[in-house]
């Protein structure tokens, strides 16, 4: 008996320090806890914080007032007032934009503005502390003093969750302001109501982006109780409603601590696809799952890259910087292969089409580097680029949302296009021939005439 409880004592220990030996093995392989997404978020950094996919879509997280140079990202880590979470965001340019779709949850007296820097508490924006915010890849938690209301974000490739926890409440609603952005100004936006939990609508404007077309959808896990719609500053009667600066505020009832889901999809394409792309990539209200599935592309990613040093910071400043390679460029095309091109028309692919290639900033590292880590994304980047070049008659500038910005000197789409047919990628040489030759040879941008 006595020879039995010390065998079954042993298997026990060892099966304890094998439990152990795994764990600390999974916790030594998670890349993900090397990266501090608030490096870069200060000084002149403007980088993105929030949740998002490698190569996303989309972009959730928190928008500060656009401030001036330092918020091209839409957040800066010396600011203290959110105003809501946008859906798109910039990282890492000198140029400000997108900050579109912006939603926020709230609680009491209705506010139909967002307010100012000065003024906050004019309109919806809320007080927020660092010390109440979490941010990792794929994940972003803050805690808005104002309504006493928790939002966390992950997503998809093309669809944000948000998890809500509200205080208990007769006043509760969740904002959505299309005519919110940063920096840029909305020329339409229009909203509409589809049945008690599911929305829709649209945000067209102009800014660094000449003319930018998104297309939103909304699913609640909660039924509301009432729809306002407002264009700027007017009510609106009924359940859509059309105008430069429509907001709409879906108010319902909340119990202490209740977590109300929120899906938001974004298309380049329609109202229908961004619905359709919810569906599709989030057909469950399981925020956990559809956090651990998009950290464990994260972890994919930054794991084909093994540091091996002794310097814990050197080793968290490589892997944000290599985490920072992968917010951009973007997908834009739908779940069904549908994008809108450069001259507006809808086309379909099974390919993935690409958009915001910064290409001064990244035809010298950035791409290089995609060419040994993503090899399996190159072909679809630089087919992205040549069907830019079919579209607009020269290759990419600075590309973003479906628009050529013209920024920045030269043609630096040229290297990178060479670049991957020098390296055997499947592309299509005597198209990226045409491309590279009607770029370099034609009369477009300043300093190549």
């Amino acid at each position: 008996m006595i020879l039995k409880f010390r065998y079954l004592l042993i298997v026990l220990v060892l099966a304890f320090l094998a439990g152990a030996c795994q764990n600390e093995q999974e916790k030594k392989n998670t890349y993900t806890q090397y990266v501090n997404p608030y490096i870069g978020s200060g000084g002149h950094g403007h980088v993105f914080v929030g949740a998002n996919t490698p190569f996303g879509a989309i972009q959730a997280g928190p928008a500060n007032f656009f401030k001036g140079w330092d918020w091209c990202s839409g957040y800066h880590y010396s600011d203290s007032i959110i105003k809501g979470f946008s859906h798109l965001h910039l990282s890492g340019t000198g140029c400000s934009d997108l900050g579109d779709i912006l939603l926020m949850p709230a609680n009491g007296t209705l506010k139909i503005t967002a307010g100012s820097q000065k003024n906050h508490k004019s309109g919806y924006a809320s007080l927020y502390s660092h010390q109440q915010e979490e941010v990792a890849p794929g994940y972003y938690k803050v805690h808005l003093k104002r309504y006493n209301i928790d939002n966390e974000i992950t997503t998809t490739d093309r669809v944000a969750l948000h998890k809500i926890t509200y205080p208990k409440s007769s006043q509760s609603r969740l904002i959505i302001d299309l005519g919110e952005g940063n920096g840029d100004t909305p020329t339409e936006t229009f909203f509409q109501q589809i049945n008690d939990t599911t929305f829709t609508g649209y945000r067209f404007s102009k800014g660094w982006v000449a003319k930018q077309m998104e297309f939103i959808a909304v699913v609640l896990s909660k039924p509301i109780k009432e729809l306002l719609i407002y264009n700027d500053t007017k009510k609106l009667v009924g359940k859509q409603g059309k105008g430069i600066r429509i907001k709409a505020f879906l108010n319902f009832t909340t119990s202490d601590k209740e977590q109300v889901l929120v899906k938001l999809g974004i298309s380049p394409v329609s109202m229908e696809n961004a619905l359709m792309n919810i569906k599709k990539e989030i057909p469950n209200w399981d925020f956990d799952r559809v956090l651990a599935e998009n950290q464990q592309k994260w972890n994919k990613e930054l794991a084909k890259v093994e540091l091996k040093t002794n310097d814990k910071t050197a080793e968290k400043i490589f892997y944000t910087a290599l985490y920072h390679t992968m917010i951009a460029p973007n997908i834009f095309n739908d779940v069904n292969g549908d994008y809108r091109g450069v001259d507006k028309k809808v086309y379909h692919q099974k390919a993935v089409n690409y958009t915001l290639f910064s290409l001064w900033d990244t035809y010298r590292t950035a791409h290089p580097l995609y060419t040994i880590l993503q090899p399996e994304r190159v072909p679809d980047m630089i087919n992205s680029m040549l069907q830019i070049y079919q579209q607009q008659g020269k290759l990419p500038v600075w590309h973003l949302r479906g628009n050529e910005t013209n920024t920045m000197v030269g043609y630096s789409a040229v290297p990178v296009v060479v670049d991957a047919c020098l390296k055997g990628f499947n592309i299509d040489n005597n198209l990226a021939y045409e491309a590279v030759k009607t770029t370099a040879m034609g009369n477009f941008e300043p300093g190549v005439k």
